[in-house]
């Protein structure tokens, strides 16, 4: 990659994109339980880090969402929504579920967004966390993570 080491995603992100496209892929087939497995070592080695300050992230957050996909795929149930649960509450912990309310109440961990694009991908990791969650209790009648009152 040609951007700088800040401005990459993490190593995590990657291998969990990596992940299902190879799972998409006759020829990368082959790679993707070790893709997976990868995103799933980086994302908790991530987490671990300082005291998890570094984990606090959007591309943290997709990165649990595409780890969840690819669980659901392969039938990995409780795995997938122990996945899901991480998504949400990044999601939750970053404001996303509020990043369009008016005076928001709750502590802030990350800068406001830059421009509209940021804001745009906070949105929309927010509600791909929502959909999945659904997902997740639909399929298994376990409890949902996201309050829709809130």
């Amino acid at each position: 990659m040609a951007l700088s080491p800040q401005m990459r995603p993490p190593v995590a992100l990657r291998y969990s994109v990596w992940a299902l496209a190879a799972n998409m892929s006759q020829k990368y087939q082959a790679h993707k339980d070790i893709f997976y497995r990868r995103a799933r070592k980086y994302a908790e080695i991530d987490e671990m880090r300082g005291m998890g300050e570094a984990y606090v992230t959007v591309a943290h957050c997709q990165c649990w969402i595409l780890n969840a996909t690819h669980e659901f795929q392969h039938m990995y149930f409780p795995r997938a929504w122990s996945s899901v649960g991480r998504a949400v509450r990044l999601a939750m912990m970053m404001g996303f579920n509020r990043i369009d309310g008016v005076g928001m109440d709750v502590k802030q961990v990350l800068p406001p967004p830059r421009d509209w694009t940021e804001r745009e991908e906070r949105r929309r990791t927010f509600w791909m966390a929502y959909c999945i969650d659904r997902y997740a209790s639909m399929g298994t009648g376990w409890p949902l993570a996201v309050d829709e009152n809130d």
